[in-house]
């Protein structure tokens, strides 16, 4: 089966919980983006692209819940997973805080676009979503953005930016994702994981 993985800062408990499933899954300490073993093959994709990777041909993925809801990626969901876990918030600079409610007009910089229109659209707030592709605390600090919106586990980095968090818009954990054509063609596999993945956890 090919399974794509989040690589970064989920990467090791994914596969601490996966190893435990499956004993003879390894992968090298290199920098190679695919390791096959046996019946697997790893793919070590960016977070953000393992919904695309799942829905367009890879039998399985593990991503967050939060990456999910951004892309809306056509896959079935058996498991949310006990690893991963972390908040979508917004916040903005200590010295200016502000309820999103009251940031009617703000330019609010973030990775997830999707999730930012869909909030503060349900606030009925207008705001001017800039999308940027990582360091989002920056934006304020460089003069780009009044707020952001990003994922928060300690809230230490946003601290250490001069920022504050506002609100919480999700939370977040990692999911288990199964692209649609494996789910039926290689059914007997896709469960035996699932029920292996179920009883680790």
């Amino acid at each position: 089966m090919q399974i794509a993985l989040p690589r970064g800062r989920l990467l090791d408990d994914v596969l601490s919980l996966l190893r435990e499933a499956l004993p003879n899954l390894t992968i090298e300490e290199n920098r190679e983006l695919i390791h096959s073993n046996g019946d697997h093959e790893v793919l070590l994709a960016k977070p953000a692209d393992v919904p695309v990777y799942v829905e367009e041909g890879a039998d399985l993925g593990i991503t967050g819940k939060d990456v999910v809801r951004e892309k809306s990626p056509d896959v079935f969901i058996p498991l949310s997973l006990p690893i991963g876990e972390c908040r979508v918030s917004v916040a903005c600079q200590k010295n200016e805080k502000k309820t999103p409610e009251e940031m009617k007009g703000y330019r609010v910089a973030t990775e997830y676009p999707a999730i930012t229109e869909e909030y503060f659209s349900s606030l009925d707030v207008k705001v001017d979503v800039i999308v940027v592709d990582g360091s989002t605390e920056l934006a304020p600090r460089a003069g780009i953005a009044d707020a952001i919106v990003d994922v928060v586990q300690t809230g230490d980095t946003l601290a250490a930016n001069g920022l504050e968090e506002v609100a919480t818009i999700m939370k977040s954990s990692a999911l288990l994702l199964v692209n649609r054509i494996a789910q039926k063609t290689k059914f007997n596999q896709v469960n035996k994981l699932i029920y292996s993945i179920r009883e680790v956890i």
